[in-house]
């Protein structure tokens, strides 16, 4: 498992990591990564409308990242995070999807340190919004997740930076 995203590009030795946890994904860590997102999502209100709230009082320097109304950024966050999940036993694709995803972020002007607090801010609105469902083995399979797909999308940050 990777550790937390950090705030400097990763390095070949990283991405390779990365990149190989993400491509050999385990059936039990897919099928609890799968059971928390299907729990957190059908919970009563929005995962998305919370995480945003949730990430902006944790972070208020990020809302300068997001004009406008947010009905359809927290749109894209849910239909991304639920084809994410969906991926998990397409390696492939997943990979191309967060490969896109890193150079759109470069775009977006997204900082490599923001993906601390977004993994701590999505990982606990998860918890939060699937309850006593979410156990510690839910959050260390979306933290392996996230820390792995962080790494590939920084990656592909720091290339669209270099061109």
């Amino acid at each position: 498992m990777s550790k937390t995203p950090s705030s400097r590009p990763p390095n070949k030795a990283q991405l390779a990591a990365a990149e190989l946890w993400l491509m050999n994904i385990q059936d039990d860590v897919a099928a609890l990564i799968a059971s928390g997102w299907d729990a957190a999502t059908s919970a009563p209100g929005d995962l998305a409308v919370d995480f945003y709230q949730n990430l902006f009082a944790a972070a208020p320097g990020v809302i300068e990242l997001f004009a406008g109304d947010m009905t359809e950024q927290q749109g894209r966050l849910t239909h991304t995070l639920g084809e994410t999940v969906a991926l998990v036993h397409e390696p492939e694709h997943l990979l191309l999807l967060l490969r896109a995803s890193g150079v759109r972020h470069h775009h977006y002007q997204v900082q490599q340190a923001y993906f601390g607090v977004m993994r701590n801010i999505l990982i606990d609105t998860l918890a939060a919004r699937a309850g006593a469902s979410f156990t510690p083995a839910h959050r260390a399979a979306w933290e392996g997740l996230f820390d792995n797909m962080a790494t590939v999308m920084q990656h592909g940050m720091a290339s669209a930076a270099k061109n």
